[in-house]
């Protein structure tokens, strides 16, 4: 053996490793195996840290039940704290996304807790005697029921983190709804001109939106608080004994501050996915009819000359390398590319929980790491329109009064002295004569400019 070498065994023969490693035999077959992504299991930082507590709060109901001593329980605890710190990123070497429910993910933690916690026992990495990565840090768990708990505890953070995003938004467009409520302007549906109404009342509905949006990724938080744990591999409890899940689950609510529940039934919980693909839609919705409020944006903010302007979103950066001058609204055009981005993650949830066989679902790394990315991405892309286009934006009254002037948008109004027939003679006028629609009617005796404005202004009141 070469000196700075070790020589670790499993049922499949001998392997050297470096000697201080902290991972062990099975990370090292794992990331040989499993070189897909270029990410590890390091780049999602607050599921290690979820991992790590759940292993701490095992290894403290082990300990208490007599099945680690004190030396042991406190040397894993001292690793686990220190892992969710972020310390020895470096150790976790295999692939988010690997070759089965998530075994060498959670052998990897194992490996890298027992090996520093044997550190911390004046040994060396390796001498599992003292501290074995399966009989002690693994004892009374599976991959099945540990990945699932932590997974759902991250997730717990991530939702209400996005959740909290998207109320900021929705206080930001409620904002914008009061500073904006007097203006007029037209509406359009198919994209043509419609009726008369207040910009105001489009924000309001953008922000009735957000505040609906949050209700419902807030109404997933119940379900991400009931968790396996004791299921082990299939939902049995094998391994387990009397307490354990009770004593783990108050742990483990201890440390996230909030009750958590044991699932009703283990062998549910363990088989199917539903509650993770009912989430990934909630989010991908989300994403999508944000989404479409970011390409309203887009299209307000249209011109400046040859296009709507009605809405002047403030200017970030250049937005061509042959058009000086030229500003794009890249946060709104941003936040739509990550709503598409999102429903991408969404499929792959999607396919990965309806394809689970038998007792558990194979694809779990899959799914945790595309609601991870969906998540935090959004999460992002939100809080950057919410700052950078809703926030700031400017919006152009005159630009608005004379869109609605120069419509169509004024025959709807009218009808009570036309009617349907005579409102569409006087658009019809209009469009021959090379007038406006408002024109017409100032003409033809109809109504006064200021008794036009008025009327659109009464229009464009919901009556109550």
């Amino acid at each position: 053996m070469m000196e700075n070498q070790r020589i670790e065994t499993d049922s499949l023969g001998e392997r050297s490793l470096p000697a201080d490693a902290l991972f062990g035999i099975h990370s090292l077959r794992g990331a040989e195996n499993f070189r897909y992504t270029g990410e590890t299991l390091a780049n999602y930082p607050r599921w290690v840290t979820w991992l790590a507590w759940t292993k701490m709060a095992i290894a403290q109901v082990n300990a208490q039940n007599g099945k680690l001593t004190a030396e042991q329980n406190k040397a894993i605890e001292s690793a686990c704290t220190e892992l969710a710190a972020g310390q020895h990123a470096g150790a976790f070497i295999v692939d988010a996304l690997e070759g089965a429910c998530g075994t060498s993910i959670n052998m990897n933690v194992n490996e890298v807790v027992a090996n520093r916690a044997l550190q911390l026992m004046g040994h060396r990495p390796g001498q599992y005697q003292f501290l074995d990565p399966l009989d002690h840090v693994a004892y009374a768990q599976s991959t099945s029921d540990v990945l699932l708990t932590a997974t759902k505890l991250t997730l717990f953070e991530d939702v209400s983190a996005l959740a909290d995003t998207v109320r900021k938004l929705a206080a930001s467009l409620r904002e914008k709804q009061r500073q904006y409520e007097h203006v007029l302007r037209v509406a359009r549906t198919c994209l043509q001109d419609c009726v008369p109404m207040r910009l105001g009342q489009a924000f309001g509905g953008y922000a009735s939106l957000a505040e609906r949006i949050v209700a419902d990724l807030e109404a997933h938080l119940n379900s991400l608080s009931t968790i396996p744990i004791s299921g082990t591999v299939v939902g049995t409890g094998l391994g387990t004994y009397p307490g354990y899940r009770d004593a783990v689950v108050e742990a483990l609510s201890k440390r996230a501050g909030r009750k958590l529940l044991p699932s009703a039934d283990l062998f549910d919980a363990i088989q199917n996915m539903d509650e993770f693909a009912a989430l990934s839609s909630t989010v991908k919705t989300a994403a999508l009819s944000l989404g479409k409020v970011a390409n309203d944006f887009v299209l307000l903010n249209s011109g400046p000359r040859a296009g709507l302007n009605e809405l002047r979103l403030a200017p970030q950066q250049a937005g061509s390398s042959m058009m000086p001058g030229k500003v794009n609204p890249v946060h709104a055009m941003g936040l739509t590319q990550i709503a598409y981005f999102v429903a991408g993650m969404d499929q792959s949830v999607m396919l990965a929980a309806s394809n689970g066989q038998l007792e558990t679902n194979n694809y779990m790394p899959l799914i945790a790491v595309s609601l991870f990315k969906g998540i935090h991405t959004f999460n992002a892309a939100v809080s950057t329109f919410d700052e950078h286009c809703v926030q700031t934006l400017i919006v152009d009254e005159e630009t608005c009064l004379t869109h609605l002037i120069e419509s169509t948008a004024i025959a709807p109004a009218l009808k009570r002295e036309l009617g349907y027939k005579g409102a569409s003679e006087l658009v019809e006028k209009a469009r021959s004569s090379g007038r406006t629609s408002m024109q017409v009617a100032i003409d033809e005796g109809v109504m006064s400019r200021e008794q036009l404005i008025n009327r659109l202004r009464e229009s464009s009141v919901t009556p109550v």
